[in-house]
């Protein structure tokens, strides 16, 4: 069955969230801007190694299957972006990197507020991971998107309790040791930054970490 075009528009938050799961050395950056209003800005890298082995499984899903395209584009980054309501997008690619970045007109009304990933209050902004996070970005998404999510057995969206280095030795059942490697010790940073930009709270985790979560884990910062 079809979705619908509801889903279909709110399929984008999930990739986007994807995009950060399987990259590497992933980071996040959302600044208040103003009332109900916040920066997004996401950058992260891709080996050849891991986008090849990715894009094939997914290739194979889709019965189509191309390991010498890549995962994600800039292009495809912004695209995803501004399905998910940012405005004024830009995008760019440097070697294995790539970066976007956009503004969030209503952050109230926005598809990350939708999923409780993003609140924001006149004098607070928090950011918010967790299993009720990603189950929210799952429901929301369309078939393909939620292929993918299933591709990288996240325990945090399974329900499954697994330790970091369970999930590895998982995904090395299934994927190889080199891969499983990749996705899981590569370091997630996140910032979250007051609208003058003189207060922020960093932190640093590994993606393992993070999709192994068994509760909420959430950022925020004051002014």
């Amino acid at each position: 069955m079809k979705a619908s075009q509801n889903r279909r528009f709110f399929a984008a938050p999930l990739l986007a969230a994807l995009f950060v799961f399987s990259a590497c050395a992933p980071r996040i950056t959302v600044t208040a801007s103003g009332a109900d209003t916040a920066e997004l800005a996401i950058a992260a890298g891709f080996s050849r190694a891991a986008e090849q082995t990715i894009t094939s499984i997914m290739g194979a899903i889709a019965g189509e299957a191309d390991a010498n395209a890549p995962l994600f584009t800039a292009d495809d980054l912004a695209a995803v972006l501004r399905r998910t309501g940012l405005q004024n997008v830009t995008a760019s690619a440097s070697g294995e990197d790539i970066a976007a970045r956009g503004t969030i007109p209503r952050v109230s009304q926005s598809a990350l507020a939708a999923a409780g990933i993003l609140t924001m209050t006149e004098k607070s902004l928090a950011l918010v991971f967790g299993p009720a996070q990603y189950q929210s970005l799952y429901d929301m998404a369309d078939e393909e998107s939620q292929a993918y999510a299933d591709l990288l057995m996240i325990p945090a969206l399974s329900g499954e309790t697994l330790t970091p280095a369970e999930y590895t030795d998982l995904l090395a059942s299934m994927y190889g040791p080199s891969l499983a490697q990749e996705l899981t010790e590569s370091a997630f940073t996140v910032t979250i930054a007051a609208p003058d930009g003189k207060k922020s709270t960093t932190a640093r985790l590994t993606l393992g970490e993070l999709l192994t979560l068994p509760a909420e884990k959430r950022w925020t910062v004051n002014w």
